[in-house]
């Protein structure tokens, strides 16, 4: 094989990528705007039935005069839920009569949309809400990417809106999850691009999500066929899952 050829057409590839890039960083504050102004309207509609939703937008650069440790060239937009309080917290009574009150409070679930200049890539996070009680919170689930920001329309902006509400829905102590929610969760957990806990150390993980799901059912199907009962649809995605 000629070692030119091998190389002009790694270098083609690499040319390619390099302007994909380079679009992408031209126009991602366009699209990022564009994404403030859906996640400020939906905020807006929120607003008006008492319920806050604070709209954060990229910060390009840090302020001259601000100290602290600030991230350079990734950027991001979010909508997230307010503070709110729980209703429940710790009354402390001491000896000397005083007494001190704890109240806890929820911060709110996060919908983030960020983009990587490294790889010109867009990802759509939902971040879980926390509690003052806890340290910190729980890994965020990565729900779509593109490497395309011509995706970023306001339909696509939009659609984000009610999956988020869901996962709110489902992880917010201050909310109930409706029939379908946690079936969602589980789902978006199932192919979230960088959910691989365990997959080195468990021998199932040598198989891919798909073909996991394609023997659940088969394993169902197997099941009917054989007329068994309690071996269901939804045991062998449990089976699936619990594999995962």
């Amino acid at each position: 094989m000629n070692l030119e050829q091998i190389w002009k057409k790694e270098y083609r590839k690499r040319k390619a990528n390099e302007l994909r890039k380079d679009r992408m960083i031209l126009n991602w504050p366009i699209h990022a705007q564009r994404a403030v102004e859906v996640f400020r309207a939906f905020s807006d509609e929120a607003s008006k039935d008492g319920i806050h939703l604070n709209v954060t937008e990229p910060e390009w650069s840090p302020h001259p005069r601000a100290i602290g440790s600030f991230i350079l060239g990734a950027t991001s937009v979010h909508l997230r839920f307010g503070i709110e309080k729980t209703g429940e917290g710790v009354l402390v009574r001491k000896k000397d009569g005083s007494e001190e009150e704890t109240h806890y409070f929820e911060s709110g679930a996060e919908l983030i949309v960020h983009f990587s200049p490294a790889g010109g890539l867009i990802q759509v996070y939902f971040k879980h809400p926390v509690t003052n009680l806890e340290e910190k919170r729980k890994e965020p689930i990565l729900y779509r990417n593109t490497y395309n920001s011509d995706d970023l329309t306001y339909d696509w902006l939009a659609s984000l809106i009610p999956p988020f509400l869901a996962f709110n829905r489902f992880e917010s102590v201050l909310a109930r999850p409706g029939t379908f929610d946690s079936l969602r969760m589980r789902w978006w957990l199932f192919f979230d691009i960088r959910n691989r806990r365990g997959y080195i150390e468990k021998f199932q993980h040598l198989f891919t999500t798909w073909e996991l799901l394609i023997a659940g059912l088969a394993l169902s199907i197997i099941s009917v066929i054989a007329g068994t009962i309690g071996f269901s649809l939804l045991k062998a995605i449990n089976w699936i899952w619990d594999k995962i």
